[in-house]
């Protein structure tokens, strides 16, 4: 047992090239497996991988963590075949793992909100630009993409509102009185000396004056 575990071991770091976590929970998988079985794991039976599951799931494991154990087992036992080990493997079958319920995401509360949108510090050009982005996407719930996509020319102050375009569709998005005013001392008083560029006609800069990414949002 120990001379395959080492094979093993030596196969995923040389040969698959895994991670230094990837092989220590893959081996840490088949040890719990082994131990819970009291046997030879080359003498394990689908019976018995079924039965492990079924286990951990009585231990109160989650779906992940015992589809994740059933992933070890296969790879295991896969290697095992293929190196001579054994001449099939007991989780080559049909074994269903039930996953459980899936969690809902967790909604901000109100107050949750407050904190959040009080959160950037508008003493500095930066902090104004990012309240002004947060205060504009919780009004109009746009995507972080479609955020960075908007130009000046889609702000209608007079209106309230703002243009957001897309492939299939645009849509005309109003903004409450607190964006509406976040997004005006950002346009107003900090993104004409961010953006000198004339030709820049990105709603949201970066401090070096051009489009905000992705990356530089988050």
């Amino acid at each position: 047992m120990l001379d395959l575990i080492h094979a093993y071991e030596n196969y995923l770091v040389k040969v698959k090239q895994a991670s230094v976590n990837t092989v220590s929970s893959y081996l840490r998988d088949i040890r719990q497996f082994d131990s819970w079985l009291g046997g030879s794991v080359l003498e394990a039976s689908q019976q018995n991988i079924s039965a492990y599951l079924t286990y951990l799931q009585e231990q109160g494991k989650s779906g992940a963590t015992v589809s994740r154990s059933l992933a070890s087992l296969k790879n295991f036992y896969a290697y095992a075949v293929s190196s001579g080990f054994l001449d099939a493997s007991p989780v080559s079958g049909q074994i269903h793992v039930d996953r459980g319920e899936r969690r809902l995401p967790q909604i901000l509360t109100g107050r949750e909100v407050e904190l959040l949108l009080s959160q950037p510090s508008a003493v500095d050009f930066k902090g104004v630009r990012d309240k002004a982005m947060l205060e504009v996407m919780y009004a109009t719930g746009i995507r972080v993409s479609e955020l960075i996509d908007l130009n000046v020319d889609d702000v209608n102050q007079d209106m309230g509102v703002i243009r957001c375009a897309s492939v299939k569709k645009t849509r005309v998005i109003p903004l409450y009185p607190a964006a509406q005013k976040a997004l005006s001392v950002y346009l107003s008083e900090v993104r004409s000396l961010i953006a000198t560029n004339p030709a820049e006609r990105a709603l949201f800069v970066n401090i070096g004056g051009s489009r905000m990414s992705r990356q530089g949002f988050w």
